[in-house]
């Protein structure tokens, strides 16, 4: 029996190598930190938001929140986990140099709270501050309403083309996550879902429960239509990735969701529409013989 189970084991193992796990279903997307300097035009009002979570400690900052907002030709830019990207670098060089194990040094993590500001007249700057003391007291309200607004503006949207799901060609692909090695055999699969629809003005939404937990940690919604702040910038409108925060859960967790099982306004017109179970008796006048039926079934006895 024990050889039995340690075969098994191995089995599994070997399996786990050749199947993709299941945080590589995860979406890969080239991206680029909101900046001012590079933005492709200031004489057009609009608002982006990044928000981006990730494990890799020697990549530019791996925990960072991004607002940028640009009106009658001024620019705001608000940041959250905001830490002096070049003097991590020099830290992270020096590391190396020394043959010192990489550790995270992005000590700055998001929280909600802005610790940083910039305000542009097009490219000039009128105002930088970086201390969070100074931009949550004056700043934090404004950023946080403002960015949980934007979100949920394209959250209805989405919900709306889940509901109208046949015009905007919604597409949902559910995939089984394969098991660590490690796990039990009698554990449940889990299933990773990525969700991807088009709205009327062109704009593509993106969603992703990459590891099957049921939370949808990233949501994406971009547009074709010139602006951005650099080569391969990413997502224009909302690039929110691998996320953790709560408050930014309480937002997008359940659209994967909603997307398969269906969102509760979906339910409840199919509720208000489902036929009556005399209207299927009647259609398919499932209560009748009909008179070919009993003509068939003559014939057949005849034929004996």
């Amino acid at each position: 029996m024990q050889f039995i189970k340690g075969f098994l084991l191995i089995c599994i193992f070997i399996y786990s190598l050749f199947i993709i796990p299941g945080n590589l279903f995860s979406l890969e997307m080239e991206f680029r930190l909101m900046n001012i300097e590079d933005l492709s035009r200031y004489n057009e009002d609009r608002i982006a938001f990044q928000h981006i979570q990730e494990s890799d400690v020697e990549k530019d900052d791996n925990s960072i929140a991004s607002l940028i907002i640009v009106k009658d030709n001024q620019v705001y830019l608000f940041r959250d986990g905001y830490d002096d990207s070049e003097r991590i670098k020099m830290e992270l060089y020096i590391m190396e140099l020394k043959r010192e194990l990489p550790k995270d040094m992005w000590i700055n993590k998001i929280n909600s709270k802005p610790d940083y500001i910039k305000v542009t007249d097009r490219r000039i700057e009128r105002l930088l501050n970086i201390k969070e003391d100074f931009v949550e007291k004056n700043f934090g309200n404004f950023y946080r309403s403002v960015r949980d607004a934007h979100v949920k503006k394209h959250i209805r949207v989405f919900h709306h083309l889940m509901r109208d799901r046949i015009e905007s060609g919604l597409y949902l692909e559910r995939k089984p996550i394969s098991p660590p090695a490690f796990q039990e055999m009698n554990e449940p699969t889990k299933y990773s879902i990525t969700i991807t629809a088009k709205a009327m003005n062109d704009l593509i939404y993106f969603a992703e429960d990459a590891n099957g937990d049921g939370i949808t940690e990233t949501f994406y919604v971009t547009t074709n239509d010139g602006f951005d702040w650099g080569y391969k910038t990413g997502p224009n409108v909302i690039f929110i990735y691998n996320n953790t925060q709560d408050d930014i859960k309480q937002l997008i967790g359940t659209l994967c969701n909603d997307a398969y099982y269906g969102t509760p306004e979906e339910e409840e017109n199919i509720l208000k529409t489902f036929p009556k179970d005399t209207e299927i008796i009647e259609t398919f006048q499932l209560d009748k013989i009909t008179s070919e039926a009993a003509r068939s079934g003559s014939s057949s006895g005849n034929n004996k």
